[in-house]
Parts: C-alpha cells; sequence; structure tokens
C-alpha cells in the first residue's frame, strides 16, 4: 500500500468532508497518509503537471463538492 505526503489543509479538508483519514504527522507538519493501490493510480490519473498531492485532492474535493451542492 502507497504511502502519500499531505499537508494539514489537505487533511482538513478530508476530514470535513468525508472522515479523519489514518496516517502520522511528520516534523514538516504534513501527514503520511496510507492510500490503496486504485486510490493512488485514480490520483495520478487526475493530477495536473506540477501539481502536488494536496493540491490534486483539494482540487478534485472541491469540485465535487461543488457538483454535489455542498458548497
Amino acid at each position: 500500500m502507497p504511502n502519500i505526503e499531505i499537508t494539514e489543509e489537505c487533511r482538513a479538508l478530508i476530514e470535513s468532508a468525508v472522515e479523519p483519514p489514518t496516517g502520522r504527522r511528520l516534523p514538516n507538519g504534513n501527514w503520511l497518509i496510507p492510500v490503496n493501490e486504485v486510490t493512488w493510480e485514480r490520483l495520478q490519473q487526475v493530477r495536473r503537471q506540477g501539481e502536488t498531492i494536496s493540491d490534486c485532492i483539494i482540487r478534485v474535493m472541491i469540485v465535487t463538492l461543488h457538483k454535489s451542492g455542498l458548497q
């Protein structure tokens, strides 16, 4: 199972929309979160060039929440 490093802001958005992700806080303030292979592959497919994983997750979540009417 791969791990991704996400920012505190990204983790907070995930927590507010779904549930707190499991993982551990790193010394730099980011979080190391395990994800399954399918999630990792999907993130790589939707990730834009030069975009961090956190920025990708935040962008996808904002679009998804907006489309479902939860602004």
